[in-house]
């Protein structure tokens, strides 16, 4: 019988939108083991319930919430949830089998909506190869690119395979519980949340699955809606300045740890280097043309600030001990 726990991480405020989440969980036809909800310290449980689920508190964090769990946990696999996703009775069976099958060690749904979705943001993200539609790798549904970006697929939901993919949504995954903790994400929570806005922690915990040799896939007909889905792929709509400077931040840290720093091949470190030089003069240059746009200077601003503090902390001693941990 498959042992499986549930993790959920959540401010305690999500309401009608977790409640679908509890019913999801409740009439799923593979039930938990035990449900450990996972609380910022100070917030108060929600007041929807199944009844048997364990509640937990620790600092208000996007990874320390998700590892927070790993300590009440000892089923062999365990599903992370966000508290705003629903999902049918048979999506906890879709996303067991593959690992059952001991053919990936973690498997997670399509979420199409983390694609770019307006023209111009595919035509950007292309011409600055921060993000593209696969032209080489369409057997997999997302792939890290030379330049720290990456390209993905779009695939027929109606029929079950199995995706391999370098990154996945944080939203809702299944894996295997062992290899959640070695991946020791730990190490990588002080550099993401330095400025509060762990932007790429998703990104950052599904290549370092892959780099340590492990396999995701994405299970294309184990469909959920993404209740809230917000993206912030349009990068001059956005209210917030946060994304625009954890970005560039991210990008910088991400592609000399897990892309040039792993390269053994100095022919390849010297392509590495021509595609993230080219990332950031594009991605500068489409910065300084929005400029034109009133009221983009802060934008611009934060953009530049990204990358400034991407490029110091690679260069600090923090970063230093960083590399001698993988």
């Amino acid at each position: 019988m498959t042992r499986y726990s549930i993790a959920i991480r959540t401010l305690g405020n999500a309401g009608e939108k977790y409640q679908k989440l509890l019913d999801s969980i409740k009439h799923s036809e593979i039930q938990p083991e035990k449900i450990v909800v996972v609380l910022p310290e100070g917030h108060d449980s929600p007041k929807e319930k199944i009844g048997s689920e364990q509640f937990v508190y620790c600092e208000k964090s996007m990874i320390q919430q998700r590892l927070e769990a790993l300590k009440y946990i000892d089923t062999e696999y365990t599903l992370f949830l966000d508290d705003d996703i629903a999902f049918d009775d048979k999506f906890v069976e879709k996303l067991l089998k593959p690992l059952e099958e001991k053919k990936f060690d973690c498997a997670a749904g399509p979420l199409f909506s983390f694609f770019p979705a307006s023209r111009a943001g595919r035509i950007v993200g292309t011409l600055t190869a921060s993000v593209s539609k696969s032209f080489f790798n369409r057997d997999m549904y997302v792939k890290i690119l030379r330049s720290g970006g990456w390209s993905y697929h779009y695939f027929d939901t109606n029929e079950e395979h199995y995706y391999p993919t370098d990154s996945f949504a944080w939203t809702c995954f299944m894996i295997r519980t062992d290899v959640m903790r070695e991946l020791c994400m730990e190490d990588e929570k002080k550099w993401i949340e330095k400025y509060g806005y762990a932007y790429g922690d998703d990104r950052v915990m599904a290549y370092k699955l892959v780099k340590k040799d492990y396999r995701a896939c994405i299970v294309s007909n184990a469909l959920y809606d993404h209740l809230d889905a917000k993206t912030s792929t349009g990068v001059a709509g956005v209210k917030s300045v946060k994304p625009v400077f954890g970005l560039p931040y991210m990008q910088v840290i991400f592609w000399n740890r897990f892309i040039q720093d792993l390269e053994t091949n100095n022919i390849q470190k010297i392509i590495n280097r021509i595609w993230f030089e080219y990332w950031k003069i594009t991605m500068t240059g489409y910065h300084t043309i929005k400029l034109l746009k009133p009221g983009y200077l802060q934008y611009w601003k934060a953009f530049q600030n990204g990358l400034k503090a991407g490029k110091k902390y690679v260069r600090s001693e923090e970063y230093k001990k960083l590399k001698e941990v993988r």
